[in-house]
């Protein structure tokens, strides 16, 4: 049963972080046409761009990180600790 809950855990996980890079080159190209086409569109382009469409990818990247987080805790692996870092100090 637990090993179910991780593997779901480790799937939503992977899905807002993929979500989240993929928003993050859509901001990106936008900002790229926004660029290029300049004057009044381009402005609109960069704010709907930063106002309406980022907070969407923004809010999915905190989900990723709250999924890696349980995942990380829940398994019982924590990688930021300093347990075993001793054996190559000589």
């Amino acid at each position: 049963m637990k090993e179910k809950t991780q593997n779901i855990i480790n799937k939503l996980f992977s899905l807002f972080i993929i979500i989240a890079i993929f928003g993050g080159g859509i901001i990106f190209l936008m900002f790229i046409v926004a660029l290029l086409s300049g004057g009044n569109i381009g402005t609109k382009i960069a704010i709907s761009a930063s106002d309406i469409v980022m907070p969407y990818f923004i809010k999915a990247a905190a989900i990723a990180v709250l999924f890696g987080l349980i995942s990380i805790y829940s398994n019982g692996t924590h990688y930021l600790s300093l347990k075993g870092s001793n054996k190559n100090i000589k």
